[in-house]
């Protein structure tokens, strides 16, 4: 849950509050909770199954926060704070939220209210209930008696029994009469005398309910979002959201990504500008006419989306209308995504990524010149290369044995692997489709050579993981770690080693982060080279392959062109016919430099989520951000920490034993290096008030310095939320988000928010 809660501010060691101070806080957040579950109760009541839910979202909105926090006031000046915190420490208000929930989640509990929010074909459901009450096939409802507030009315047979059992009504669960009474009187008080707050409620309720079609689509997607989304209300919706899911799986399968909501922008903003679409209208042709307009070549691009739809889209549904007012409800759609992204916590389309990613490779076998196609049917995910020493050969000195792993070697993510290849081996100066085209060459290379080699040069499972063995040297092909640089023992034939030590003879620095290997790694992510019949191709290649690799670039081919006239003529004449692309991750690591485990810590969702945080009740998934994001920065330091099996759990079960936590669950800084003696707390930079450039410039400061790790808060006055800095590439700071699985930290998060960096030093 990307939500962080306000009572995760920061203190130092000599900052603990007193008692009283204590009990304040405690009496406004308990406040701020009763006001928030009487809105939805109401809102459950009035909107039936969508309504509770769209409270809950409203309230991760800016302006909903401000509206539950001015309520939870109001309800402190009238002495109520002391009720709510004691109802909030007995878990009456906890078992009501559960019981709305409850509720919302089945139509048939939803206590009389309408099932949903209006949807587009609400004006036909409501013309078929006036039918059918003329024709008297509506059953007459039992008239309604008033308890505590208008607002709030049951029947007289919900209030005959009054001892302290178990409730019948299925919209209250199995909380006992004596709880609903009193949730009741609460529910009802502050509807009452908090009218106009309330009323500001079910105007953000009513700002959800036009997202009722992307949500449904996202139920349809199995989307993980920070909240659930629902289920379409009509056969016409369910089948629309269908058939968008079959378009999306049809253009994935052929490496065309796209965002699915984005389509449901465009037909409810169509809708809204009174266009004459219901939900059957929208055929898979016509979504493809809609995907299509998305795409400049295979890229997703914003600007060609909406020109197309402003060219093309438009003017085929609203053919009376002017070019101005096309290009007003083009950005209409853009700012539908947005907000919509927004509301629920979802990352859009990650179009370009800098990083290396994860991909998945369904391999039937491998093209080998002399050997013809060899069947060799493989499934590969999480794939990993490890560096082999190379012995001596043709006079050549490497300083190795065969078959031996390179000593101080760590197992390379596949796909660093090949960035790695690419920069050592034609290098950063190359033109761009060269470069392109020696990473696909590189990637299907290796993937193959283990079938024509054999011996110590292998291509199997080691528990969890794919490993390739590959030679560090010539005798396979050369790696250089884009992160730490490399360098060999005695010059140009010797063994490549990962970081600086090795300098007697070659010495390459790291990659730069804004580096456009980087991103032309991300942009061939996955892709082989392959024969008509779908074989991967052994694709060798020396310098002469490399040279022209470059000379077809400069004459103007793009890489594909370049790698079908290679490996089809001359002594490389292996009988190349496409490019295939795996099925690759283009979100938990996409644009992170990090590839390990931590890199995909979350704060919810993960065996540790439901551990509780200091003396509070709140758990690392309700206010866990902060620690989870520090917890995977030591992990990315590599320092040793006194925590075994070290993960965002077992560091805040250390920090609970070791006053971590004070005022519930706010962070004692200071505490981190009781779990990780050498990553120590140094400061914090407040950038609050700063421009877009000062704040980058600041982080960028940071994170050059050696062994500095930063964190920061992204939500600024919106609700606070923490996140890892991992890499800073040019204008996009590359995050770890424990809340999402987006990278780019300014795109997932408004920058003007990022308000506050702090820094911690490994070592």
């Amino acid at each position: 849950m990307a939500y962080q809660s306000r009572r995760n501010r920061s203190y130092s060691d000599e900052d603990a509050l007193d008692a009283s101070s204590q009990e304040k806080l405690r009496e406004e957040e308990a406040s701020q909770k009763a006001f928030k579950t009487a809105a939805k109760g109401a809102a459950t009541y009035a909107g039936g199954a969508v309504g509770g839910k769209a409270v809950d979202l409203a309230s991760k909105t800016k302006a909903g926060q401000k509206i539950i926090e001015h309520g939870g006031k109001n309800l402190e000046r009238m002495h109520l704070g002391k009720v709510a915190k004691k109802l909030d420490d007995e878990g009456i208000i906890d078992d009501a939220d559960k019981v709305l929930d409850l509720a919302s989640k089945n139509p048939k509990q939803n206590g009389g209210g309408p099932k949903s929010l209006p949807s587009f074909d609400s004006k036909k459901k409501d013309d078929t209930k006036v039918k059918e009450e003329k024709e008297g096939k509506v059953e007459k409802e039992e008239p309604k008696v008033e308890v505590s507030s208008p607002e709030i009315q049951v029947s007289p047979s919900e209030l005959e029994n009054k001892d302290d059992k178990k409730s019948d009504s299925s919209f209250f669960g199995n909380l006992s009469k004596k709880t609903v009474r009193r949730l009741a009187l609460v529910t009802g008080t502050l509807l009452l005398l908090l009218f106009i707050p309330a009323l500001v409620i079910v105007s953000a309720v009513s700002y959800v309910g036009k997202f009722v079609n992307a949500l449904g689509l996202s139920y349809v997607l199995d989307e993980e979002l920070d909240y659930d989304g629902f289920e379409a209300s009509t056969e016409e919706q369910a089948a629309f959201y269908d058939r968008i899911n079959a378009v999306k799986l049809d253009y994935q399968a052929n490496g065309k990504l796209f965002d699915p909501i984005s389509v449901i922008a465009v037909y409810d903003v169509l809708v809204e500008n009174d266009a004459n679409l219901k939900y059957e209208d929208m055929t898979e042709n016509r979504i493809k006419e809609i995907v299509d307009a998305m795409f400049s070549g295979d890229v997703y691009n914003e600007d060609t989306f909406k020109k197309n739809l402003i060219d093309h889209i438009f003017p085929k549904y609203l053919p009376r209308e002017n070019v101005g007012k096309y290009k007003y409800i083009a950005e209409e759609v853009v700012d539908y995504v947005t907000k919509y992204n927004e509301l629920v916590g979802r990352e859009g389309l990650e179009s370009v990524c800098s990083g290396a990613g994860v991909c998945s490779y369904n391999i039937k076998g491998f093209y080998i010149k002399g050997k013809g196609n060899i069947d060799e049917k493989l499934s590969l995910s999480n794939v990993y290369v490890r560096l082999m020493q190379c012995g001596s050969a043709s006079g050549h000195d490497y300083g190795g044995v065969f078959g031996k792993p390179l000593a101080n070697e760590e197992l390379v993510p596949f796909e660093k692997y090949i960035l790695g290849v690419a920069y050592q081996e034609i290098g950063s100066s190359a033109p761009k489709e060269a470069i392109k085209a020696q990473m696909v060459a590189a990637r299907s290379y290796i993937l193959a050579r283990h079938t024509d080699m054999g011996g110590w040069r292998t291509l199997k499972k080691e528990g969890e993981k794919w490993v390739i063995q590959a030679a560090a040297c010539t005798q396979d092909q050369v790696y250089c770690d884009p992160d730490k640089g490399c360098s060999s023992n005695d010059g140009q034939w010797g063994q490549i080693h990962s970081g600086l030590n090795y300098n007697k003879g070659f010495v390459k620095n790291p990659l730069p982060q804004d580096s456009p290997l980087r991103k032309y790694a991300s942009e061939t992510r996955g892709e082989v080279l392959v024969n008509k019949q779908g074989y991967v191709i052994y694709s060798g290649y020396m310098s002469d392959e490399q040279n022209t690799f470059s000379s077809l670039a400069n004459s103007g081919k793009d890489y594909k062109q370049i790698l079908m006239q290679v490996y089809n003529q001359g002594s490389r004449n292996y009988g190349a016919y496409d490019i295939k692309k795996a099925s690759c991750d283009n979100g938990e690591n996409c644009g992170t430099i990090s590839t390990g485990p931590f890199a995909n810590w979350k704060q919810c969702g993960a065996p540790w989520s439901n551990i509780v945080m200091g003396s509070g009740r709140s758990t690392i998934c309700n206010v866990g951000c902060l620690t989870t994001s520090i917890s995977m920065l030591i992990a990315k330091s590599g320092v040793k920490t006194n925590v075994s099996n070290f993960n965002p759990g077992t560091f805040v079960q250390h920090l609970n034993k070791n006053g971590g936590f004070v005022e519930g669950a706010n962070l004692v800084w200071g505490s981190v290096s009781t779990a990780a003696p050498s990553f120590k707390h140094v400061g914090s930079v407040d950038v609050s008030g700063m421009s877009r450039e000062q704040k980058l410039n600041s982080i960028k400061s940071l994170i050059s310095q050696p062994s500095i790790y930063v964190v920061a808060e992204v939500k600024g006055n919106t609700g606070q939320h923490w996140v890892a800095i991992d890499s800073v590439n040019g204008n996009t700071i590359n995050m770890m988000d424990p809340g999402s699985k987006a990278t780019d930290m300014w795109k997932q998060y408004n920058w003007n928010n990022t308000s506050t960096l702090h820094y911690f030093r490994a070592g």
